[in-house]
């Protein structure tokens, strides 16, 4: 089968007691969207390696899937220079890593090219009714950083509690907030987020080119 290796997979996931991460969720969605026929766990698998610079412990995974001639996908943030990546610098490092039993393909988030993350591309993807979340969790940033531009009292907030706060504020249903609480983001829900956006192009393009039987 086709072997999707992330940062954050299962492995994470039941560290707090949840089923799956929001990133494995995203991937298993956004396949399950475009190419219907394509089934989890029979067809592909995504695996979590805990951080790229891990990806030489799935050593094993790798050369197995690549012996019985299956594909390797490679997904991570391409992050920013401040936090010591950038496309091209995580693009030249991932790629690095490759070697006689580490074959694979590499997308990096959120589109391939640019730097960011996978939160940046979910920030893009969101239902506009509610892109008031958004504009509300930019300002509250603004106000922290204007009150404490050290951050020596506190921790500036990230993309990461920005999205978490846009589906955790959602009205849900109580089986809506049992599956959250497992990991699940409702990503095929169209209410929250837009899985046919353009902002997704270049992830369903490359996706495609491993996944389009499955169409």
């Amino acid at each position: 089968m086709i072997k999707v290796f992330i940062e954050s997979g299962v492995n994470a996931a039941k560290k707090y007691d949840k089923e799956t991460t929001n990133e494995q969720d995203f991937i298993v969605k956004v396949i399950a969207k475009h190419f219907p026929k394509c089934q989890y766990k029979k067809d592909f698998d995504v695996i979590g390696t805990n951080g790229w610079t891990n990806i030489p412990n799935n050593e094993y995974e790798f050369k197995e899937n690549t012996d019985n001639g299956f594909a390797n996908l490679v997904i991570f943030d391409a992050d920013e220079k401040r936090n010591g990546g950038g496309f091209a610098i995580r693009q030249a490092e991932i790629q690095a890593l490759k070697s006689d039993s580490i074959d694979f393909d590499l997308f990096l988030w959120p589109d391939n090219q640019t730097d960011g993350d996978f939160e940046l591309l979910l920030s893009k993807i969101v239902n506009p009714e509610h892109q008031c979340l958004l504009d509300c969790y930019e300002h509250f940033e603004d106000e922290v950083r204007a009150n404490d531009p050290e951050e020596e009292k506190y921790d500036t907030p990230g993309r990461k509690g920005e999205m978490y706060s846009y589906i955790s504020l959602q009205k849900m249903s109580q089986k809506q907030k049992k599956e959250l609480s497992k990991g699940y983001w409702m990503f095929d829900d169209s209410k929250y987020w837009d899985l046919l956006s353009e902002e997704l192009n270049p992830l369903v393009d490359f996706l495609n080119k491993y996944f389009g039987e499955w169409k």
